[in-house]
């Protein structure tokens, strides 16, 4: 295997793993702690690299989880033993670390340090490709095996405990395994921009889908091919460096879910909207029609544009043969509807919210788009099954 499929098997092992964990990370809101780790283990990577004269992977990933769980009981202590919040602990520990690690860099000077501060893929060797995939196979592992455990332990801790989940042992080991994932990316993206492929790739996922299961799954594709495309960029250019061009790729892919995500991408919710004010733009029509068909001299019809009228003639809702605009049976179904949401909703306004009977038009106005069949049902039961609202109007059958 050359040096270039090494760095693009170690992307791709990287961008998963990381985008796997970055999704409970994000959920978790620890996206700075994750960052005061990338940090905190400093000392023990400048540690284990000069520990010996040839470096040795397992050596430098000991100590640095050694640093990283001190720099974490050292955040524990002081928000137990102050009135510090969260954020200002995380900015202590990871300062007071980070400044430890260059001072020691600076005394001690050890070699292959220089890929754990900026970041080289190059510098991955055959011996940290095994240490990662062996990394990866365990949290690949681990993770999906106690996903329902790990959700509900981030989503709902105390919950957890009132159910006997050994909630300190997962919170433990979720910590030693971000912590080794730390250490082990650090050495392809940089101390610095760790934290952009442990938490975008997660990020952007939450712009695709609500499931937990599918945002990890997504994450780890995103994590994956940032990485990819880091590594490609950067053999296809001049010397540019991989660990930023990582970074760079997964924030690309993060645009782009932004933007076209089907959860809450830009693109989609705009046609969403779009979607709903023109269905709601076609039933006020519906239902102004039937209101002057019941009082032809007290309402006057809407002057829809050409646009709304071809979409209801299109889905059956009128009829433009005649000389004037008519509802079809299909049609005058919908108004119907929406007539009978708009007064049961102005009665419950009045009977149970206290509103005055000259009050409730815009509130009905807008909840009447809103109620299923279902729930209409129910409110028209709770009301007592009225037959006129709170101006004397009949409340039509469905």
């Amino acid at each position: 295997m050359n040096a270039l499929q090494s760095a693009i098997v170690a992307a791709l092992l990287l961008g998963a793993v990381s985008g796997l964990l970055g999704s409970f990370v994000v959920v978790r809101r620890m996206a700075l702690t994750g960052d005061m780790l990338s940090h905190a283990v400093l000392p023990g990577v400048v540690a284990g690299l000069s520990w010996t004269a040839t470096r040795n992977p397992l050596l430098v990933l000991g100590a640095a989880v050694v640093a990283g769980v001190i720099g974490s009981m050292t955040m524990s202590a002081i928000l137990r033993s102050t009135k510090l919040k969260a954020d200002a602990a995380l900015a202590i520990v990871l300062s007071v670390f980070f400044a430890i690690g260059i001072a020691m860099i600076s005394r001690m000077q050890p070699a292959g340090v220089q890929a754990f501060l900026y970041g080289q893929v190059a510098a991955i060797d055959q011996r940290d490709l095994l240490l990662l995939l062996a990394v990866t196979v365990v949290t690949v592992t681990f993770v999906p095996v106690l996903f329902r455990s790990l959700t509900l332990v981030s989503f709902d801790s105390a919950f957890a405990r009132l159910l006997g989940f050994p909630v300190r042992v997962f919170e433990i080991a979720f910590f030693l395994l971000l912590t080794v994932v730390i250490v082990i990316s650090m050495q392809a993206v940089g101390v610095v921009l760790l934290t952009a492929m442990l938490v975008t790739p997660a990020a952007a996922a939450r712009f695709c889908t609500h499931s937990l299961p599918k945002t990890a799954a997504i994450a780890c594709g995103i994590g994956a091919g940032g990485g990819i495309g880091g590594v490609w960029i950067s053999s296809v250019g001049n010397d540019l460096p991989t660990g930023p061009l990582m970074a760079l790729s997964t924030t690309a892919l993060f645009l782009a879910a932004a933007a076209f995500g089907p959860r809450r991408g830009w693109v989609p919710v705009q046609l969403r909207r779009r979607k709903e004010k023109r269905r709601i733009a076609c039933e006020d029509i519906l239902k102004t029609l039937w209101m002057h068909e019941e009082a032809p001299r007290l309402v006057q019809p809407l002057i829809p544009n050409e646009g709304l009228l071809r979409h209801l003639c299109s889905n059956g809702w009128i009829d433009r043969s005649a000389p004037t605009v008519r509802l079809t049976d299909a049609g005058r179904e919908q108004a119907v509807k929406l007539v009978r949401s708009h007064r049961l909703w102005e009665r419950y306004l009045t009977e149970y919210a206290s509103y005055k009977s000259d009050h409730v038009h815009d509130d009905a106005e807008s909840a009447e788009h809103w109620i299923d069949e279902q729930r209409l049902a129910a409110l028209e039961e709770k009301l007592g099954n009225p037959s006129e609202d709170p101006h004397g109007k009949p409340i039509p059958r469905s």
